[in-house]
C-alpha cells in the first residue's frame, strides 16, 4: 500500500492571515440554474506559496518560468530553534548535514490562523549560502516569509536569488517529524507573476523509516 500522503499545506480560505496591506483571501460563490460557480481573489502570497526571482529582482524569471522539477523529489524537515527570531547555521541540529537537495525548515513560529507580524522567525542570509555550498536547490520555511517582518531590505531573499535557491513560505510542518520524504509541491502556472501559491504534500519512505 503507498504511504500516507502529509499535506503541508495552510488552507486557503475567508479570513486566513496575509500581509499587511495585501489583498485578503475572498471567495464569491453564486449558483445559476442549480449549478454553482465559484471564484476567487487574493494575493499570490497568500498561504503556502513559491516566490519567484521576479518577487525581487525586476529581470528576474517568473513562476511560471521555474523548472518544475524544482517542486518534486527526495526534500529533509530538519526542526529547528529560532534564536532572536532568525534560523541561522548555529541553530541547525548538531552536526547537520544536509541529506536531500530540498530542505523544509519547521519553526514552529507561525501558527496555522495567526497574525502576519513580527513574531515569526526569518532565514539569516548566511544560512543561504551554508545550504547553497552543500548543493541545496530549495529551501522551505513554515513561516509568512524567508525574511524576518521588520526586514524591508529582504536581504535573506536578495541572497537565495544570488544563489539560485528556489523557496517556498506559509508550509505547514507540525505534522512531519524530521526525516526525510519524497516532495510535491507544485504551484499554479500563473504566467508572469511574482509568485503563486501551490499545494504541498510530503510522501514518506517505504516503511516508514526516517
Amino acid at each position: 500500500m503507498p504511504a500516507e500522503l502529509i499535506d503541508i499545506s495552510r488552507p486557503l480560505a475567508p479570513g486566513l492571515p496575509v500581509w499587511p496591506g495585501d489583498v485578503p483571501f475572498e471567495l464569491r460563490q453564486r449558483t445559476d440554474d442549480g449549478v454553482l460557480v465559484s471564484a476567487v481573489v487574493t494575493s499570490c502570497h497568500a498561504g503556502t506559496h513559491v516566490d519567484a526571482p521576479l518577487h525581487v529582482a525586476a529581470s528576474g524569471i517568473a513562476v511560471d518560468a521555474i523548472p518544475l522539477d524544482r517542486y518534486v523529489g527526495l526534500a529533509e524537515v530538519v526542526r529547528v530553534v529560532p534564536a532572536g527570531g532568525l534560523v541561522t547555521v548555529a541553530t541547525l541540529p548538531a552536526g547537520f548535514e544536509p541529506r536531500a537537495p530540498r530542505v523544509l525548515l519547521r519553526t514552529d513560529s507561525h501558527p496555522v490562523g495567526a497574525p502576519v507580524d513580527r513574531r515569526f522567525a526569518g532565514l539569516a542570509p548566511e544560512l543561504a549560502d551554508w545550504l547553497a555550498d552543500r548543493g541545496v536547490l530549495l529551501v522551505g520555511i513554515d513561516t509568512p516569509s524567508v525574511d524576518p517582518f521588520d526586514a524591508s531590505d529582504m536581504p535573506c531573499h536578495q541572497r537565495l536569488l544570488e544563489r539560485g535557491l528556489t523557496w517556498i513560505e506559509g508550509l505547514t510542518l507540525q505534522g512531519a517529524p524530521p526525516g526525510l520524504y519524497r516532495l510535491l509541491a507544485l504551484p499554479l502556472p500563473l504566467v508572469g507573476v511574482e509568485a503563486a501559491p501551490l499545494r504541498a504534500v510530503l510522501e514518506p519512505p517505504r516503511g516508514g523509516a526516517r
